[in-house]
């Protein structure tokens, strides 16, 4: 078995000696909270070697699954586990079913038939509803269920249903819910100048406390809490000393009416460092207004890819007949959001001060909803489009451990 950290040795002596039914661990990224439930999901499967029980896996998606569990599963059991039309993998004699649970009515997937324990994997990321289908699945005689998580916002129902009553018991004495908190310094084998390089290109406040602290904190205040006026904007003079080292052009698309549209050019140099060019914001015009613009980009920076707002494919499609390279863009928010704030923390994002007049107006007016979780709809456009411009050309989802 694989050396463990004392905070994943802590876990597994709990699962052994208390014996929870259900056991969370939420906390950090990369603080080791899944490979330890992956271990101990394998030895609960083994205790009941070759009786064809039926088992759990939950994940957001087939890939995250396949991405965060199985691949991991497979290096441990030294053999690869294909999925069946089922979406089942045999190990060690009983069916596993893996199942994706992040939209409303995953919790369907889950209903007929008893399980004798389960495996959730990013627990926020998963609908309540199916959260609460799978549990009620595992209803097979010593049962257990294991939720790995990263902290999101307090009022989660992760968090206020079992995290919250971390310590409860069954009539009978048993352990019903034990939770564990991991922070990025609890994996003593991460490299240390990893471990450096994460805490200094993490966005200060929310992302901070969440993704380095493991800690349950809402979002509030304004967003990019990294961003100087003094450091990030630049004149056209000093982009034009550096504009040599621009490798790639390319654009964002916040679609608008009532709400300003929005069209930003980037330009990103070959050590990630990114530009922001031209800025074109403006209410009430449809779309012929910004074809017209996305043409005069074209003409100065080439067929760029220009990656736009999917909630107005009509656009999309114009676009794409008049020959401009449009495709939808990635719109994770929070992720989005945590990756523009990753290059203002790291000095690697700059903003050509000349070029624009619409983001001075939102940079500090773009806050957090601190009920949501998510930015206030107001103030918005400009930073919608740089963080689908950004976001989706720089795919972070892709770096270990996102």
């Amino acid at each position: 078995m694989a050396e463990l950290t004392p905070k994943q040795k802590e876990v597994m002596d709990s699962f052994i000696n208390e014996k929870p039914k259900i056991l969370v661990a939420s906390g950090a990224k990369r603080a080791g909270k899944t490979f330890v439930f992956i271990l101990l999901f394998l030895m609960h499967i083994a205790k009941y070697e070759g009786q064809g029980l039926s088992f759990i896996i939950g994940g957001a998606t087939q890939a995250s699954i396949r991405r965060n569990i199985l691949d991991d599963m497979e290096a441990i059991l030294g053999k690869e586990l294909k999925l069946n039309k089922s979406n089942a993998v045999t190990i060690f004699g009983n069916k596993v079913y893996c199942f994706d649970g992040a939209q409303s009515d995953s919790w369907k997937k889950a209903r007929g038939f008893t399980a004798a324990g389960a495996l959730l994997n990013e627990g926020t990321a998963l609908h309540d509803m199916f959260v609460k289908e799978v549990i009620s699945r595992c209803s097979y005689k010593g049962a257990r269920i294991l939720i790995d998580t990263n902290p999101e916002n307090p009022a989660h129902s992760v968090k206020k249903d079992y995290i919250d009553n971390d310590g409860q018991t069954l009539a009978n004495g048993r352990l019903n819910i034990k939770a564990f908190n991991f922070i990025l310094f609890d994996n003593i084998f991460l490299d240390s100048e990893y471990v450096e390089s994460i805490v200094a290109s993490t966005p200060s406040g929310m992302f901070t406390d969440r993704d380095i602290h493991g800690l349950w904190v809402s979002a509030e205040g304004v967003i990019y809490k990294d961003f100087k006026k003094d450091v990030h904007y630049i004149s056209q003079e000093q982009f034009e000393n550096v504009r040599h080292k621009i490798v790639k052009w390319f654009a964002g698309v916040d679609w608008g009416y009532e709400h300003f549209g929005s069209i930003v050019v980037l330009g990103k140099t070959s050590d990630g460092t990114i530009y922001l060019v031209e800025e074109h914001a403006a209410q009430h015009e449809e779309i012929d207004y910004w074809v017209d613009i996305a043409k005069g980009i074209k003409s100065r920076y080439g067929n760029i890819l220009f990656y736009c707002d999917s909630a107005r494919p009509e656009h999309v499609r114009r676009f794409r007949r008049e020959k401009i390279k449009a495709l939808n863009a990635d719109k994770k928010v929070v992720a989005g959001i945590e990756e523009v704030g990753r290059l203002y923390k790291l000095k690697k994002f700059f903003i050509v001060r000349d070029a624009i007049k619409r983001f001075d107006d939102e940079i500090y007016m773009y806050v957090w909803n601190e009920k949501t979780g998510e930015p206030v709809k107001l103030w918005d456009d400009v930073q919608d489009a740089i963080r689908y411009g950004i976001y989706t050309e720089t795919r972070p989802q892709n770096r270990k451990g996102e």
